[in-house]
């Protein structure tokens, strides 16, 4: 036996099978049948040989399962099944119920996973029809298609249980994230130590480029402050460690600024900005989709007829189903649709305080990339921190060296050294 994946014959249309049968098969060389049987089935004959005596074929069991999918499907629908350790007329009562008692997120997640294909329900509709409805030769995964194939808006159903389930995390981390990048965003805006610091080095830079065509500079761009890892003259400590000397001396303050601020740059770098935003986006539309999957529920409910007095109807059963789906959803969503329109809202924000850093840093905002920006900031201020502890460890790293010219004494005599303006 082949265990291929067979094309369905409305889908023959335009493939390389299409011609085949247009030309009914003329096209493939004959082949000799008896030689086929003997190349592909086991010869009755050789094995009376081996054993003495002619073994019985096997008949076929007779209540053997019609197998409809495709066996990998059907394998993976089986291994999802078993986790529920269920009947399936319990399974999807517990879906009709919101039964969290019996499911959860992963389960919800295998049972959106096992909901039927178009192409699925018409299989298991033309073998319905074929055997006169009845479906007890079909094998467990295809008895369980069936059985959520009966469940309107399944898909969309177990969406909305899906979002509500998994909102209450979702929300906090979203909320959490999106305070913290606005509060390292604002931080760097509002940081007068980083503007003090970055002041200094624009000083030292005009300073060491006098009289070149990169001096009396008026900015610089962030990259640019890998520089202040460049060597003094004595070849052991950096600009950095003058600049970590200098403010521990005479502004201690701005250190400590910069150390508050390098909390906000660590814990900004522990997620991903351009991810964020996405998930607040998937939020918002996982809302607006359970929102629409509630409306039109209640719409088919109120239009459904209800059933003759003293008659049973599984579509009444389902109403009552519905309704209490709707109306739970319906009070989650009231409450969940005001916290999600609160992130977005958030999400403007921080949008909004990007483009402020683009505009802080002199970066072009259509090119900005605010992750960049705070991978440059932890890197200078990681380097200025340990600066200033390797000042108070080793004081040799701004010796100045003996033979320099700045030990000479001062001639009185000597003209003024002309003013170096920054």
């Amino acid at each position: 036996m082949l265990h291929w994946k067979k094309v369905p014959p409305m889908k023959v249309g335009g493939t390389v099978w299409e011609a085949h049968h247009r030309m009914k098969g003329a096209n493939v060389p004959s082949m000799d049948k008896k030689l086929l049987a003997a190349l592909l089935c086991e010869d009755p004959k050789a094995e009376k040989k081996k054993k003495g005596a002619k073994k019985p074929v096997a008949a076929a069991p007779k209540n053997a399962k019609v197998i409809l999918l495709d066996a990998k499907r059907s394998q993976n629908i089986g291994i999802a099944l078993a986790q529920f350790r269920l009947p399936q007329d319990k399974i999807v009562e517990a879906v009709l119920e919101m039964d969290m008692a019996v499911l959860n997120v992963d389960k919800l997640i295998s049972l959106q996973m096992m909901v039927p294909s178009a192409d699925e329900r018409k299989t298991l509709a033309a073998f319905l029809k074929k055997n006169k409805g009845d479906a007890s030769k079909l094998g467990p995964s295809e008895q369980f298609l069936l059985r959520l194939g009966n469940l309107p808006h399944l898909a969309d159903w177990l969406g909305a249980m899906l979002f509500r389930e998994e909102f209450k995390m979702r929300h906090e981390e979203l909320e959490g994230r999106l305070s913290t990048a606005l509060g390292a965003a604002g931080s760097v805006l509002q940081s007068e130590a980083l503007r003090d610091v970055l002041g200094m080095g624009l000083a030292i830079g005009n300073f060491l480029n006098e009289g070149h065509m990169l001096g009396n500079a008026t900015g610089f761009t962030l990259p640019s402050a890998e520089l202040f890892a460049h060597k003094l003259a004595n070849k052991r400590g950096t600009l950095l460690h003058l600049i970590a000397s200098t403010l521990k001396e005479k502004r201690p303050e701005v250190l400590e600024g910069m150390a508050a601020l390098l909390v906000w740059i660590k814990n900004v770098q522990k997620f991903s900005l351009d991810y964020l935003l996405v998930e607040v986006q998937e939020v918002s539309t996982a809302c607006a989709g359970a929102q629409k999957t509630i409306a039109q529920l209640s719409k088919e409910s109120s239009a459904a007829e209800p059933s003759e007095e003293g008659a049973e109807d599984a579509g009444d059963d389902f109403k009552v189903h519905v309704e209490a789906f709707t109306a739970a959803m319906t009070a989650f969503l009231a409450n969940a649709s005001q916290q999600v329109k609160v992130l977005g809202d958030s999400q403007m924000q921080l949008q909004g305080a990007h483009a402020q850093l683009a505009a802080f840093f002199a970066e072009d905002v259509s090119k900005f990339k605010p992750e960049e920006l705070y991978s440059q900031l932890l890197s200078f201020l990681s380097q200025l921190d340990k600066a200033a502890m390797e000042i108070d460890e080793d004081t040799s790293l701004l010796t100045v060296p003996q033979d320099h010219s700045y030990h000479l004494p001062t001639d009185p005599n000597a003209p003024p050294s002309p003013e170096r303006t920054p």
